[in-house]
């Protein structure tokens, strides 16, 4: 009974001992940006040259995220960046290849209503990160030490 109350005690303290010398996995944002995978998807960047306005985009969509809108006569796509998944069902989906996921991670908004992206505004690709980032690459991922980078 006392060793049971004891090793209690004991097993939180040897478990926070072993994470004190274990390396962190932690990048200061706004100075340091990590480098996306290959397979990141990113937002949907929007041709309107290609785009039919069938509609499929919209019907495939998961979250609902996407809505068909007139624009000049003709149907676009409008994108709700505050609902999506990034799942990318709308590009694999397109009839006529007119989207496409491009990168841009940096999505954030004060109003959510500036989140909803009209054809307009869906059609200019997403700006990489500024000059000023210093760009970290994943060095290794093990299960005993974590996750390094350099």
């Amino acid at each position: 009974m006392v060793f049971s109350w004891i090793a209690s005690i004991l097993r939180p303290l040897g478990m926070a001992f072993r994470h004190i010398f274990k390396y962190r996995f932690t990048v200061k944002y706004p100075y340091y940006v990590l480098e996306t995978s290959e397979r990141y998807r990113g937002r949907p960047v929007l041709d309107l040259a290609k785009c039919v306005g069938c509609g499929v985009c919209a019907i495939i969509c998961p979250n609902k995220a996407i809505t068909m809108v007139n624009v000049e006569n003709r149907k676009y796509p409008q994108f709700d960046a505050g609902r999506c998944c990034f799942c990318g069902f709308c590009a694999y989906f397109c009839l006529k290849s007119a989207l496409k996921l491009k990168g841009g991670y940096e999505l954030s908004e004060y109003n959510r209503s500036n989140l909803i992206y009209p054809p307009e505004k869906l059609v200019k690709v997403p700006s990489p990160p500024p000059e000023r980032k210093k760009v970290v690459k994943l060095k290794k991922l093990s299960l005993s030490t974590g996750v390094t980078h350099g």
